[in-house]
């Protein structure tokens, strides 16, 4: 097996002449060499020691060698290799699909000397591991669960401490406005997480791309009836661009705008303007305030520390709220805190504001704040 495995390997007939100590134009073939090796090995422990020390690199075993060697799965060898149970002699590496790939090889002596005690010892360590940390991770879940709870169960105590106080200080309308303002804003969150989750998702993009659209339906049903009431401000933001436009030059176009050293299409197009218009070819298209967004504050005299505000892009409130030449202009003010529009969710807003229960929340206060408009 040894004489299989030198002839097999990258040791070359130089390197077991030298090996020998024999002089460099030695005209013995590598067959004789390798049984000469052969000979001294079995009866010199030394010998043997030396051999394997000078061309442990050159006999290194290699990942699916290995894997066979000690009749184990691919992951099981990663893993042993990764625990430190199987030394790593050195790096190798291999071009693929343009990218140079390392992979390790180990020395041949060790894995020679792994027995199958040593590998039926190293999976039961790792069932044993594995049922340690399916334990721990129950309980660091049932801790995690009942943390969650009381958070969840605090929020709720303060919040009808708020509800309350709204009622007794306010009044029955005000309460139910100023909750259906709070759980909009819960419901533009959820709007925005699920959007995020649907760009980031393979399997389930459309479910999140569903909900996310079913929660924007939500938000403009609370929109449309908040801004019926005396509470609301409705006004209008209008940038300084606007309008969304959309260029495509025709090939002959296109080919005269880079004969002319334009910078891009634009250029070319504000420089011929009337050239592009009569093209029939060209495509240019103007969509009116695409970029411009309506926005609704919610607030009252009794309760100023509360304030609940909303953007809704024109193209999508133009269905349901005024138009904007009746509305007044405001300037776009970025806010801070858990209200700042297009903000993602946080952790800890996962937890005490879970998507069911802002769902049934919000339900109910648009159910009820109905009854006022």
């Amino acid at each position: 097996m040894l004489a299989e495995l030198i002839s097999s390997r990258r040791i070359l007939k130089a390197q077991l002449i030298e090996f020998l100590g024999l002089p460099d134009n030695s005209k013995d073939k590598k067959e004789s060499l390798v049984s000469t090796i052969l000979s001294i090995l079995e009866e010199n422990a030394f010998e043997q020691a030396r051999f394997w020390e000078t061309f442990k690199s050159e006999l290194a075993v290699e990942p699916i060698e290995l894997e066979e060697l000690l009749n184990c799965s691919k992951n099981e060898r990663k893993r042993w290799v990764k625990e430190g149970k199987i030394p790593i002699l050195e790096y190798r590496s291999f071009r693929k699909s343009g990218m140079d790939l390392e992979y390790p090889v180990h020395d041949r002596r060790f894995i020679l000397s792994i027995t199958q005690a040593d590998i039926q010892r190293w999976r039961e360590e790792h069932r044993s591991q594995i049922k340690t940390n399916r334990q721990t991770g129950a309980q660091i879940a049932s801790e995690s669960r009942k943390e969650h709870q009381q958070s969840r169960e605090a929020f709720g105590s303060a919040w009808e401490k708020i509800i309350e106080e709204w009622q007794e200080k306010g009044s029955s309308e005000i309460s139910a406005i100023l909750q259906l303002a709070y759980w909009t804003v819960w419901a533009s969150r959820w709007a925005k997480e699920n959007q995020i989750k649907s760009l980031r998702a393979i399997k389930y993009n459309e479910q999140y791309e569903q909900r996310r659209e079913q929660w924007y339906e939500r938000k403009n049903q609370a929109i449309k009836l908040l801004a019926q009431v005396p509470y609301g401000m409705l006004a209008f933001y209008r940038p300084v661009d606007s309008d969304k436009l959309y260029l495509k030059l025709c090939d002959n176009h296109y080919e005269m705008m880079k004969e002319g050293y334009y910078w891009d299409k634009w250029e070319f197009y504000y420089h011929n303007r009337k050239l592009v218009h009569k093209c029939r070819e060209c495509i240019y298209t103007e969509t009116r305030d695409y970029y411009s967004l309506y926005y609704l504050e919610i607030k009252t005299e009794q309760f100023p520390d509360f304030t609940f505000s909303y953007h809704t892009p024109y193209t999508m409130g133009k269905k349901f709220l005024p138009h904007p030449e009746t509305l007044p202009y405001v300037d776009h003010v970025e806010q801070d805190g858990i209200f700042r529009f297009g903000r993602p969710m946080l952790e800890q807003e996962k937890i005490i504001h879970r998507e069911k229960d802002v769902l049934a929340k919000f339900e109910k206060a648009l159910a009820e704040a109905k009854k006022f408009v």
